[in-house]
């Protein structure tokens, strides 16, 4: 059985101009886009996301310091009352984001819904709750030096459930009022946050009516979640649980089937590697299925087309053309025995056969991850690396899968789902 229970949530002061005070969840942010957050100096970032140059303790310091002074000047307040909050997210997608997905799952505007709560941590994958992603030891051990400096949940770590008939998503909609794609704002029920980040739009709502916490408690009781984004929050959650007796995490739950949560792929881009290693390792075990010179939708059209699990394409580029590589099958199918899964084979290819043979240095120094194809292409455009390789989106079923019924994690970086939450919209303070 899952525990979950209403907190106080601490948020921005509402009477601050906090469109300039949150910030992009911490893994999703470069160097570039840090100081752009990083010039507001009650920016939430200054205690959520650690600066590139910045070493590890020197970071934990700087953000307690930080997390101090916003929180002695009022910049952060703490609810009066404990609560579950619904946390709402409007976002659109860009042309290329949505070339990659197909076009049965394409809108012009997706708006989600998730629960926040508490949700007893419990060790991942034995019981209730699991991941489906692997994770670097390193920034675990970060996130917990962070929660345990400050004491603090930064952004809710995000989770799925299945619920047939939406029940928990209809109750939502006629607590607020307005049924989604719609947004009907109520004066009886106004959002405690409403900020535009990166132009999407997070909204959150206060539940505190006693009676329908006890009806959600009881309806998500039997739920299984399984853990999307926040895998290094939820370790260091459970490290938490295990070191200093901490039983609590704060947690965004999502239905699966709702229309507005996206699974798109992490785009690899890679460096320090010779070249000529890279075209024989490809040639072991590649065919080139097509080249362009752009990525339009033509490109992506042909890169997801499959004949079966074992029909695996990977995308590349080398800073003049876009090339399909396309696996060998029967190679694809002995890797598939052998390693026990099909979900998630384009990845284990990847990295098996291409990156981790050529790769000369560190995954996490010389492997960037990438939320779109443009992002990846720009990085080899501007030197910073010299090869990117671009992915198909999994499904939400297939990732399933690989939790449930393989028992298997992906590599790190594998899923990006969308939308993500914000740093500052709500958190949480460790009683």
């Amino acid at each position: 059985m899952v525990d979950i229970k209403p907190f106080k949530a601490t948020i921005l002061n509402p009477g601050l101009a906090i469109d300039k005070l949150v910030c992009p969840v911490y893994d999703t942010i470069d160097a570039a886009n840090y100081q752009k957050f990083a010039d507001e100096k009650n920016n939430i970032i200054h205690v959520t996301a650690r600066r590139k140059d910045m070493g590890r303790d020197e970071f934990i310091d700087y953000a307690r310091k930080n997390f101090d002074r916003l929180r002695d000047s009022k910049i952060l307040v703490e609810r009066k009352k404990p609560a579950f909050y619904i946390y709402g997210i409007m976002y659109t997608l860009q042309p290329e984001i949505l070339a990659q997905i197909p076009e049965k799952d394409r809108r012009e505007r997706y708006f989600v819904f998730g629960l926040v709560c508490l949700v007893k941590v419990e060790e991942i994958g034995k019981g209730n709750i699991t991941g489906h992603e692997n994770i670097f030891e390193i920034n675990t051990i970060e996130r917990y030096r962070l929660m345990k400096a400050a004491m603090m949940n930064f952004s809710p770590i995000a989770a799925e459930y299945s619920m047939p008939g939406h029940r928990l998503n209809n109750i939502i909609e006629e607590y607020l009022g307005f049924k989604r794609p719609d947004f009907v704002p109520n004066s009886k029920k106004p959002a405690l946050v409403d900020v535009i980040l990166n132009g999407s739009r997070h909204l959150l709502w206060e539940i505190t009516d006693d009676n329908l916490i006890r009806k959600i408690t009881n309806m998500m009781s039997e739920q299984k979640f399984l853990i999307l984004d926040g895998h290094h929050r939820y370790t260091a959650s459970n490290l938490m649980r295990e070191k200093d007796g901490v039983e609590y995490t704060m947690m965004m739950l999502m239905e699966r089937d709702d229309r507005g949560l996206i699974l798109l792929p992490w785009h690899r881009a890679v460096r320090n590697f010779d070249p000529e290693n890279l075209a024989l390792k490809i040639k072991e075990k590649f065919s080139i299925d097509m080249q362009t010179d752009t990525n339009g939708e033509d490109f992506y059209s042909r890169l997801r087309e499959r004949k079966n699990d074992y029909d695996i394409k990977l995308g590349m580029y080398n800073g003049k053309i876009f090339s399909i590589l396309r696996a060998d099958e029967k190679a694809v199918r002995e890797l598939s025995d052998k390693r026990g899964e099909i979900v998630g084979l384009d990845l284990l290819v990847l990295h098996d056969w291409i990156i981790n043979p050529v790769i000369r240095g560190r995954p996490e120094e010389d492997v960037s991850f990438n939320s779109s194809p443009a992002e990846a292409k720009s990085r080899v455009d501007r030197g910073e690396f010299d090869v990117a390789f671009l992915l198909n989106p999994f499904s939400i079923k297939d990732v399933e899968r690989k939790a449930f019924i393989e028992h298997k994690n992906f590599p790190q970086k594998s899923t990006l789902f969308l939308p993500k939450v914000a740093e500052g919209i709500v958190m949480r303070r460790i009683e």
